[in-house]
């Protein structure tokens, strides 16, 4: 006779579930809305297409309630822009007024990443905060997109915004705007998108103001409270499941374009009954380049890796979630850097390389949650004048992506992006790219045999060509993964290194570092090979059907699969050939 199960519920422990289910799910709602109307109203392909940008609601004491729509990494860090807003203007919050800041000293993560937020006022108090965090194209600095290998201070990559009143009465305060546009190269398309931002900002006071006139200010915040300590005891939970003991991982980025030198990112995480400390005072002092990493940016990546693998996809992600986790990072390493070392990178590889160190450390407890290694980024930024248009332009090269890890019981996805943005970012449309910019794409296609091998292989990197036709183009390149390719876990196969080349197969071709800014002419080619994610687990344990295919569908070869696989495919029809498949697999 079956027994039947307790029912568990999904708000154990709430007040009022019903209630709190229903808030709950409005404020996730109105996240997405905040979201749709950023698109909707942006100029810039990176909004409109690529969708780098993030909407978070925080409450009454700048905690973060709720963040669904956007890139994984801005997870957290909105909140630190809201504290700091908090800590400049204290009382000195109003309604009407809208807030502005970028400063990765202050509670940003770099300069190009600029947030909006704006108080949310009911009975003649500050009930929540409406924050829009979004990747402009430019910011000013030495190269155009704000991205600069050569930078060696934070002066050189772009404006600095500080906690600033940008709207009054809910009007633009002229001067202050003026001040930030004249600061940056494309001053219109900034104003445009910071509006489209704002405008983000006001649908998601429109729509709590009427969350908080239907449910009233006492249980609004009864259920947020409720919210936050829901978070907070799942993600205990799961802490607690996992054995007390110290956890060690580590990863490198190449270099920070000064140097030949690696840098290191150690950390140790120490699991005490349901808490998590993560120590990061292993990792190697701060360096010259732009691949430091600002303390709200390495708090982000911490939490990513605990929220990807620790617990699952549907826990709150706000305040209370991130409460039983502590972060210890040195100060003038390269986690917590000293003002005023660059950081531009550091969203980007940075930010793969600290993720993937928790979560190597992470794979001693977890394994079956834990993926191999992602693919980090291997695309520039191509700026000139657009000879349709006249106009000044800067392109990110957002299509090109690289592989996904493979993790247990699921191979790694193709074609989806670094690490840290978990496919977060989208590539852009290729017509919609030309029509954008003076260049033609040439090809962009999965690589054959840059995924990593494994019982579950990762994913294919795509390559990628663009001809340009601009006059005198300038390309950024600020990238990594050349030297260290993605990890592979539990005897897979680690991933394809990155690499990119101007004018392949041309006497002047030439490849290209991964941080380097160089001046091209018109119909140069710019090529790049994104790495493939790393494999998990033993590539002889991979089913041969599942190898067939991935032969058959040319994302491995023939040679690939039999000596990475040990199997053995013949014919037009790829056919195994299951004698000589076991001969070989007896070997191993």
């Amino acid at each position: 006779m079956a027994v039947a199960r307790k029912r568990t519920k999904e708000f154990e422990g709430a007040k009022d579930p019903i209630t709190f289910a229903v808030i709950y799910n409005r404020l996730l709602t109105i996240n997405r809305e905040m979201g749709i109307t950023m698109i909707n109203t942006s100029i810039s392909p990176i909004f409109a297409e690529v969708h780098d940008f993030s909407c978070a609601i925080c409450d009454w004491e700048n905690r973060i309630v709720a963040q669904v729509d956007g890139v994984p990494s801005h997870t957290a860090s909105a909140m630190e822009a809201v504290k700091a807003v908090s800590r400049v203007f204290g009382a000195d919050i109003h309604p009407g007024d809208v807030f502005v800041m970028n400063d990765p000293y202050l509670g940003g993560t770099h300069l190009p990443d600029v947030t909006i937020m704006k108080p949310i006022f009911y009975e003649g108090e500050m009930q929540f905060v409406s924050i829009n965090r979004a990747h402009h194209g430019d910011v000013g600095g030495m190269e155009p997109g704000s991205y600069c290998p050569e930078a060696t201070e934070l002066f050189h990559e772009g404006i600095r915004i500080p906690p600033l009143r940008l709207f009054r009465d809910n009007k633009p305060i002229e001067d202050v705007a003026e001040m930030i546009k004249i600061n940056t190269r494309m001053p219109d398309d900034l104003w445009v998108d910071i509006k489209a931002q704002v405008a983000s900002c006001r649908v998601g006071e429109k729509r709590i103001l009427e969350l908080l006139e239907k449910y009233g200010v006492k249980k609004v915040r009864e259920s947020i409270e409720d919210i936050h300590l829901y978070a907070e005891s799942r993600m205990r939970r799961e802490i607690e499941k996992l054995p007390d003991g110290d956890y060690f991982g580590e990863s490198f980025l190449d270099n920070d374009g000064f140097t030949e030198d690696p840098i290191k990112i150690a950390v140790k995480i120490t699991i005490k009954g349901d808490n998590a400390i993560v120590d990061l005072a292993g990792s190697d002092p701060q360096v010259t380049g732009f691949v430091n990493s600002p303390i709200a940016n390495t708090a982000t990546c911490v939490y990513v890796a605990f929220l990807t693998t620790v617990t699952t996809p549907d826990i709150p992600h706000n305040e209370g979630v991130y409460r039983p986790i502590k972060i210890e990072a040195p100060e003038g390493s390269i986690v917590n850097p000293l003002f005023p070392a660059p950081v531009a990178s550091c969203t980007l590889d940075t930010a793969c390389a600290i993720l993937e160190a928790c979560w190597q450390a992470l794979s001693e407890i977890i394994p079956d949650r834990v993926p191999a290694g992602w693919n980090r980024w291997n695309g520039p930024t191509i700026t000139g004048i657009d000879p349709r248009r006249e106009n000044f332009y800067v392109m990110f090269g957002f299509n090109g992506f690289g592989g996904a890890g493979g993790m247990n019981g699921m191979d790694g996805r193709h074609y989806i992006g670094d690490g840290i943005d978990l496919g977060g970012l989208i590539a852009p449309n290729i017509e919609t790219n030309e029509v954008d910019y003076p260049h033609i794409t040439e090809f962009n296609e999965y690589t054959q045999d840059s995924c990593g091998a494994g019982k579950f292989r990762g994913g294919c990197g795509a390559r990628y060509r663009v001809k340009l036709y601009d006059k005198s183009p300038t390309l950024v390149n600020f990238g990594d993964g050349k030297i260290f390719p993605p990890y592979g876990l539990f005897g897979g196969k680690t991933g394809s290194c990155n690499y990119a080349l101007i004018n392949e197969g041309k006497e002047n071709q030439r490849e290209l570092k991964a941080k380097e800014s160089v001046k091209l002419k018109q119909y140069d080619t710019f090529t790049s090979y994104p790495s493939g994610g790393g494999g998990w687990g033993n590539p002889m344990d991979r089913d041969p059907e599942l190898v067939r295919n991935d032969a058959r569908d040319e994302l491995i070869s023939l040679s690939s699969a039999r000596e990475e696989y040990g199997v053995v495919i013949d014919g037009d029809d790829y056919e195994i050939n299951w004698s000589e498949t076991n001969k070989l697999r007896n070997k191993y």
